[in-house]
């Protein structure tokens, strides 16, 4: 199902990423990528996160395609091991690892229980500085 939703959406190819949002300190976690397209918003959030790392985020960032990684699939090791980067704040693994490859800019390897997306009013994700 997960797969699925992501598919609808195109896998994000070529969006742009333009926040990173960390939900409340309580279990369980949740993680807000907010990402644009033209005139399109979508927020993806990731539910029951439980480790999550960035690498080259930048003040450009394209999303060549958010993808979940299974481990038979050859990609799971590169994906495991960008994770292992982050830091594991509970003994807790969850279902899914979920990764976020660039064209230019952030990836992010994101281990999570669930994830949902939800197009907004073309906003932005949050308040901006003047």
């Amino acid at each position: 199902m997960t797969d699925e939703i992501l598919k609808a959406w195109g896998y994000f190819h070529d969006w742009y990423l333009d926040s990173v949002v960390i939900g409340p300190n309580t279990e369980p976690r949740t993680l807000t990528l907010g990402l644009y397209l033209a005139n399109r918003r979508a927020l993806v959030t990731f539910n029951g996160v439980t480790c999550v790392s960035v690498e080259h985020l930048g003040l450009l960032n394209i999303v060549y395609g958010i993808h979940i990684v299974a481990p038979d699939d050859a990609k799971h090791a590169r994906a495991s091991a960008v994770l292992e980067a982050g830091e594991r704040l509970t003994d807790k693994k969850a279902a899914l690892l979920a990764f976020i490859y660039s064209t230019l800019g952030a990836e992010l390897a994101i281990e999570c229980d669930s994830l949902e997306v939800h197009e907004t009013d073309g906003g932005t994700c949050g308040p901006r500085l003047p």
